[in-house]
């Protein structure tokens, strides 16, 4: 079995690589985000969207105005080359007016538990350096009232809070962004089998924040090999259901970590890439709204922005942690090379039609062999979705057998077993209603 690269080598591979294109390929969707925000801003940024048929309903101005400004912050690194540098001067232009609206201020100084939220637009376009000192005071006396802390969040929203304020201070925060991650899925696995989307948006959004989108190396409250591990397991239940948002922000973990791309990331990579190539951005999901097929004009252009700029601007995150200094080439799918028989033992799930799958037929044979990873994932996680309990046992034997085991996604299926063991045998039936 041939074993993957250490990380020099991958590193040194990854800048030959980019010197060869894949840097330019990155900042070329970089620009494509910039491009679709742009056009966000124009038909969002007043009025935000009235739409009880998208999956998300209606949302105020406030989210597209403050996730162009985090895509802005983040790609910030690449300001200064010539293929971006135009585009992304003309976005904070753009921006500004919106951000610091006479209507944005008049939310801020209405609502002072969740000032630093709604103010997310100026305090990012502060940190890029437009200042406003004028929304910056009525910030500042809003953040000061008595009922500024009085708005309970979970955990990974603290850490947000946590970060914008110390954007806005310009201090580098201490133990209580460390000791706030620990009560996040940094410190504490979700259920990587039967939890729902607000739990894997938790683990995705706590990284983020807490490493300032790769900018702080702050120490892990676990191993990152353990975070990573349940990144990939989030990432192989995203491209099972075609949830692409989802998987680009789960594909954010290796860079913002400054980790080497695994074979299962950088084979997402490829899946959300070629995805993106083929329609012309990153699309949330499969599915073509029929109310978008019925308009026309502007309302069918608003509608189209609405239900996809999302995901657009989380492929253009993605991109641009990418870019970080050190990091190999996303595309290069390494690893240790896994049997035949292996690799298609995991494949005996009928085929769903999901995009991963086109790809995966794509591959080459050593690109393939490399995956063993992301397959016992995908088996597992299709096993427990379908109640096929012996197969995921048969799955767990063969993840022993191949040194794969040591996962969280195999430990709490290996829990789960259990306890499905001990209610069959009785010891928990005679203590449950019915």
């Amino acid at each position: 079995m041939k074993t993957a690269p250490d990380r020099s080598q991958r590193e040194s591979l990854g800048v030959a690589l980019q010197d060869a294109g894949v840097r330019q390929g990155l900042l070329k969707r970089l620009g494509l985000a910039f491009r679709i925000a742009r056009r966000a801003i124009q038909f969002l940024g007043a009025d935000g969207f009235n739409g009880a048929d998208l999956p998300e309903g209606n949302f105020a101005a406030e989210k597209p105005l403050a996730e162009t400004a985090m895509l802005l912050y983040v790609a910030s690194r690449e300001r200064s080359d010539p293929s971006v540098r135009e585009v992304f001067d003309e976005l904070v232009q753009d921006l500004i007016p919106y951000a610091r609206s006479k209507r944005m201020g008049w939310d801020v100084l209405r609502y002072p538990s969740v000032c630093l939220q709604l103010a997310t637009p100026h305090i990012l376009l502060d940190a890029l350096g437009s200042p406003d000192s004028q929304f910056d005071d009525l910030l500042a006396r809003t953040e000061a009232a008595s009922a500024s802390r009085g708005h309970e969040v979970v955990p990974y929203r603290e850490l947000e809070i946590i970060w914008l304020r110390s954007l806005w201070r310009k201090e580098i925060p201490g133990r209580e962004l460390e000791e706030t991650a620990c009560k996040t899925a940094l410190g504490n696995p979700i259920d990587l089998l039967n939890g729902g989307r607000d739990d894997a948006y938790a683990h995705t959004h706590a990284l983020m924040y807490y490493t300032d989108f790769g900018n702080w190396r702050k120490p892990l409250p676990r191993p990152a090999e353990e975070i990573l591990g349940e990144s990939a397991a989030v990432l192989a239940r995203a491209l099972i259901i075609e949830d692409y948002d989802l998987a680009a922000e789960a594909l954010m973990a290796w860079p913002l970590t400054s980790s080497v791309w695994s074979s299962a990331a950088a084979f997402g990579f490829r899946v959300v890439a070629s995805l993106e190539d083929k329609v012309g951005f990153l699309p949330a999901g499969p599915s073509a709204s029929k109310r978008l097929l019925e308009l026309a004009g502007d309302e069918k252009t608003k509608y189209a922005l609405a239900s996809s700029y999302h995901t657009a601007y989380v492929m253009g995150m993605l991109c641009a942690v990418s870019l970080k200094p050190g990091m190999a080439s996303p595309f290069e799918i390494a690893g240790p090379r896994f049997p035949v028989t292996l690799i298609e033992g995991l494949q005996a799930f009928p085929k769903t039609g999901a995009h991963w799958e086109q790809v995966f037929e794509s591959l080459s044979p050593n690109e393939q062999a490399a995956l063993g990873p992301f397959l016992l994932d995908v088996a597992m996680i299709q096993s427990n979705r379908k109640g096929e309990f012996a197969r995921m046992a048969s799955l767990l034997d063969t993840a022993s057998q191949n040194g794969m085991a040591d996962t969280t996604l195999c430990a709490q299926s290996a829990e789960l077993l259990s306890r499905m063991a001990s209610f069959a045998a009785g010891t928990l039936s005679n203590t449950l209603p019915g």
